[in-house]
């Protein structure tokens, strides 16, 4: 049986938007990574700014 127009847009919108929704969440995951990663240089940057001026 040979799909219909309607069910092959169907499928590919469904196709599209899935592969759409992958790379957002991939994204905001990435960024997220970066994000936390700098926070935790910045954080170690400080604190030896910080003991460095103590002495």
């Amino acid at each position: 049986m040979e799909p219909t127009p309607a069910s092959s847009f169907a499928r590919f919108s469904f196709g599209f938007l899935l592969l759409i929704s992958i790379s957002f969440g991939v994204t905001f995951a990435v960024q997220k990574y970066a994000t936390s990663q700098d926070a935790a240089r910045q954080q170690a940057a400080a604190a030896a700014a910080m003991l460095e001026q103590e002495k």
